[in-house]
């Protein structure tokens, strides 16, 4: 597998998400948070978990199995480190989301926050919507464009120098699309923005109950995200 992903280390990533003047960690944070409250679900899964921003903000009483995905094997084991304790029902898979070859039971809560800039948009959501339980919900983070502002942010860590090649923002109508294509239905569509003046859409959809797609057998375990 060749990503530029793999060659970011976590702290660069951290670093560069939590700067004041791009300050998305906390924003990540803060909406999964509220999406948590929402929905409460028995069962989630966070793609692109990085090193698991956002998973303190669960509640193990409510949400009693956790599935984070990460393209890059260290963000996987920096979780695994943070969260095991806390959470003993955390799954941790490290691959590419758009393939097979990450494949989990399917959960009731699917958190995908600034993903798609990153992926092919069919493919990836067809692979979540085989991993979403009948009823479950899918939750998009899409970054928007800003006419006075840089896709990708500058910061002092170069590193991410190496993912602007593969950013490219995704039209909201093409994502909602796409996954009304595969049986899913919007059920919320709701704008954040930062003092930055970046702004977002967060896109939620719901899986039909009794959805014949999401029965398959999964595959068992590998160690990804964004």
């Amino acid at each position: 597998m060749s990503s530029p992903w793999l060659d970011v280390p976590l702290a660069d990533y951290e670093g560069h998400m939590s700067l004041p003047e791009i300050a998305q960690a906390q924003m990540i944070a803060d909406h999964f948070e509220a999406l948590l409250r929402e929905h409460a679900p028995p069962s989630l899964a966070f793609i692109g978990c990085a090193g698991g921003n956002g998973f303190d903000r669960i509640d193990p009483a409510v949400t009693t199995r956790v599935v984070g995905v990460d393209i890059n094997p260290a963000y996987i084991a920096a979780t695994r480190s943070r969260h095991a304790e806390r959470l003993p029902g955390l799954e941790l898979y490290s691959g590419d989301i758009q393939y097979p070859a990450v494949s989990f039971d399917p959960v009731d809560f699917i958190y995908a926050a600034l993903v798609l800039e990153y992926c092919q948009v069919a493919q990836t959501l067809g692979r979540l919507t085989l991993q979403l339980a009948p009823g479950g919900v899918l939750s998009l983070l899409l970054q928007l464009p800003c006419p006075d502002l840089a896709p990708f942010s500058p910061s002092p860590f170069s590193s991410l120098e190496l993912l602007m090649p593969s950013h490219r923002l995704k039209s909201p109508a093409e994502v909602q699309a796409a996954a009304e294509s595969l049986g899913l239905r919007l059920i919320s569509s709701d704008r954040l923005a930062l003092p930055s003046s970046k702004h977002f859409l967060s896109l939620s959809f719901r899986q039909p109950a009794g959805s014949p797609r999401s029965h398959r057998p999964a595959a068992r375990k590998s160690s990804r995200g964004v």
